[in-house]
């Protein structure tokens, strides 16, 4: 794997395709993390990670296109990165939604690089392939890297805590302000978007909205950025019982009109400077989160391989119903035999 670290951070011809590889290979496998990036020195991070969210079909990949077209005119020389969280084929456990078909034409750009991951059913393993693929994205010089998940679940209230900020897309006409709320994402954002924002309803939404962000005691801030933004339990529970003492930013926005786009972008680095110290507090608390879940993944997977590989579980199973055996000692013979290996 080193190799492949190597041609990646050396910024040539085959760069891109080695940052892939190692994406890849996290994504099969995130214990792998520590293995991959131990001992190697301080990586380069991006300047900024945003988690995009929101319920399915209110636009969150327009809304990704809107701005990676947005920075690229900023910004002509950096790189941008699109990490695009799909759900997973029952049959290969691969991506299946396929976000970049959605941004071809992104797919000539040599600083734009959109790579899928397959959520794979499992939170664990899925947060830590992500926060591997985003430092493989800084490893390449990415500047901003974007995070879209794939919809409303507790997936998208964990991978908050992957992201420096968190911003949640809505829509007119889905319900979405009460869909937010049931999720607890109304807790986790930093930036809500009202998207769609040229369709009839959408100023009902925003009311809706701040009425609803007061109502658990997070009365928005202006988009001026005057106001002091989210600041950070698990990284998730933190993440909610700080930002219920912020002030959020909302913003109204069209990706498919471009309308408000150049609003959010701003809104969105206004965010970052006004939150500097809140930022590397998170990232910092994201490493240590990094650690729990690394050896939470490492212990699930060696006692799944115990209890499909050993033959005599059943049997231990039939001592407990008949009262031979408690469940908390089977369990501890069982973590015993896992670590052992």
């Amino acid at each position: 794997m080193r190799h492949l670290v190597a041609q990646a951070q050396s910024g040539g011809i085959g760069a891109v395709r080695a940052a892939s590889r190692l994406i890849s290979l996290l994504e099969d496998d995130p214990t792998i993390l520590p293995e991959l990036f131990g001992g190697m020195g301080k990586w380069p991070e991006p300047r900024m990670i945003v988690g995009v969210t929101g319920a399915p079909g209110v636009g969150k990949s327009s809304l990704v296109d809107s701005l990676l077209v947005a920075w690229r005119k900023k910004y002509l020389t950096s790189r941008l990165g699109v990490l695009a969280v799909d759900p997973s084929s029952p049959f290969t456990g691969g991506a299946v939604l396929g976000d970049r078909v959605r941004m071809m034409q992104h797919a000539n750009d040599e600083n734009i690089f959109i790579r899928s991951l397959a959520s794979r059913g499992h939170l664990g393993g899925l947060t830590l392939g992500i926060k591997g693929a985003v430092r493989v994205m800084g490893l390449v010089g990415c500047d901003i890297v974007l995070i879209e998940t794939v919809g409303v679940g507790q997936s998208e209230v964990e991978v908050a805590g992957v992201a420096d900020m968190t911003l949640i897309a809505l829509a007119p006409g889905g319900g979405d302000g009460i869909q937010m709320l049931k999720a607890g994402l109304m807790e986790a954002g930093d930036i809500f978007v009202v998207n769609k924002a040229d369709r009839e309803g959408a100023d009902k939404l925003l009311a809706e909205l701040s009425a609803t962000l007061a109502l658990i005691g997070r009365s928005h801030a202006p988009t001026e950025l005057t106001a002091v933004a989210p600041d950070e339990m698990t990284l998730s529970q933190r993440a909610a019982m700080r930002r219920r003492k912020s002030k959020p930013f909302i913003f109204k926005a069209s990706a498919h009109a471009g309308i408000g786009i150049d609003e959010l972008v701003e809104g969105l680095e206004g965010w970052s400077r006004v939150n500097a110290e809140e930022i590397r507090a998170r990232r910092d608390e994201a490493i240590r989160d990094e650690v729990r879940k690394a050896i939470l993944e490492s212990a699930r997977r060696k006692v799944d391989n115990v209890l499909g590989h050993n033959g005599h579980f059943s049997e231990k199973v039939e001592n407990v119903l008949a009262g031979r055996i408690g469940v908390s000692a089977l369990a501890e013979q069982l973590m015993r035999t896992a670590t052992q290996q």
